[in-house]
């Protein structure tokens, strides 16, 4: 078969399978969404089968009908979900990509590629990626995950939901400044602090300066209270080398964790962290920046495969948005990212679910009931901007943690507790007065 040349009458011999046909430790199984045009919807996702794989819009010398079976991607299924919508799953060779080498970064710009310009189809979404284990068993996942982090924390015993503090304002403020303000909110008892994700290394706020001031202010709160908050420096940047300097130099100031945003440093970025055993901090992951991929319920890349990708690649904790806040969200993505955070997924420990954009002492129980303990709750705006101070505004977040771990209703709990009964007089419970309508 190996000397044949591709021809028409040969195409949907090797182009179709039934998905039990396919080794199950070979084939990465791909689902998309796709709006067909004006076009015979098999013959188009034949083409989307070749423009994934081995072909180009015409027959070639090379291409022989061995090369198609044993690289070319199959179709597995597709199922017209209404009008011009089709589920499509496509099966494709892992052995096509190397898993160490080329990575995520390979593989989605071939299957997450050029099918996406295809003139026969309108809208595009890759909706899913399932991995044999022998190509997910290249990926480190987590490092610490869910329960280093509580380790870290001291919140293994109680359980309750995990708080931290986003400093804000977001950019404008020098190293000194930034000090003081971690002093103020460690001083209310969070449990960790975190740069903004448009902050890195500004002249006005050089990140190693940053670094040095801030766990100084840290140490100074551990020995007043007993207490050490973990502080997430963000070193987003172009070069991974760059990236690893960064890190090592935040490691050698006594920091205690670390930050990137997933959309530009890529999951390649993050996994360079993850992997490197001398630096050996948790990595906090923003995803600023998907819902250029992920908003459009029919096209681009959905969320919570961004987020499944995130956990393979190594995030110990990762975004998802908030459940009451000023992003958007839905119910069922927010349940969903958590699935694939938390329930079993290969060797990887859970990625620790990380809610914010809106969050503040009065939702923090609405959060709580439908993702349960096990996440991180940030507030940026929710505690600096307490109307009594930053670190009332920790403390009314500790003490609004505190009341749904005890099921007593947060107003009831803030009666004896002011720095709570000052925020939701300001704030509300639920969504945030100051967003209500909007």
């Amino acid at each position: 078969m190996s000397g044949l040349r591709l021809s028409e009458e040969h195409l949907r011999n090797v182009l179709w399978k039934d998905i039990g046909s396919l080794d199950p430790d070979k084939y990465i199984i791909a689902t998309y969404l796709a709006e067909i045009g004006p076009y015979p919807p098999k013959r188009v996702v034949e083409e989307m089968a070749i423009e994934n794989s081995t072909g180009t819009w015409t027959l070639v010398k090379y291409e022989t009908l061995d090369i198609r079976d044993k690289y070319g991607a199959k179709i597995v299924s597709v199922i017209n979900a209404k009008n011009n919508m089709y589920v499509v799953q496509l099966g494709i060779n892992g052995e096509n990509y190397d898993p160490e080498t080329g990575g995520l970064a390979n593989l989605l710009s071939d299957i997450a590629g050029n099918a996406y310009d295809l003139i026969y189809i309108n809208r595009l979404k890759l909706i899913d990626l399932h991995f044999p284990k022998s190509w997910a068993s290249a990926f480190p996942g987590p490092k610490f995950g869910i329960e280093g982090i509580r380790e870290m924390t001291g919140t293994k015993e109680s359980r309750r939901p995990i708080i931290g503090c986003i400093m804000k304002p977001n950019l404008g403020l020098d190293a000194d400044t930034m000090a003081k303000m971690a002093y103020e909110i460690a001083s209310g008892g969070v449990d960790l602090l975190k740069d903004d994700e448009a902050l890195v290394n500004p002249k006005y706020c050089p990140l190693e300066e940053r670094v040095v001031k801030i766990m100084e202010a840290l140490d100074k709160v551990k020995e007043e209270t007993g207490k050490k908050a973990l502080y997430a420096f963000n070193i987003t940047m172009d070069r991974q080398d760059k990236m690893v300097e960064a890190a090592e130099a935040v490691k050698s100031h006594g920091g205690n964790h670390l930050m990137v945003c997933w959309a530009y440093v890529g999951y390649g970025g993050i996994r360079r962290l993850a992997e490197d055993p001398s630096i050996n901090l948790p990595l906090h992951v923003h995803r600023c920046g998907h819902g250029a991929l992920s908003r459009i319920p029919d096209h681009g890349i959905d969320a919570v495969l961004i987020s499944k990708l995130g956990r393979m690649a190594g995030a110990d904790e990762m975004h998802l948005g908030a459940i009451e806040g000023k992003f958007h969200y839905s119910i069922s993505e927010v349940i969903r990212h958590i699935a694939v955070f938390r329930d079993p997924l290969y060797h990887f420990k859970p990625t620790l679910p990380t809610l914010s954009a809106g969050n503040h002492p009065g939702n923090v129980a609405t959060s709580c009931e439908i993702v349960g303990n096990d996440v991180l709750l940030l507030a940026g705006g929710g505690i600096i901007g307490h109307p009594i101070s930053p670190t009332a505004g920790a403390k009314a977040m500790m003490q609004a943690a505190e009341a749904y771990i005890k099921g007593i209703p947060v107003e009831e709990y803030a009666k004896e507790h002011k720095e709570l009964e000052a925020a939701i007089k300001y704030w509300g419970v639920g969504v945030a007065k100051k967003i209500k309508g909007t």
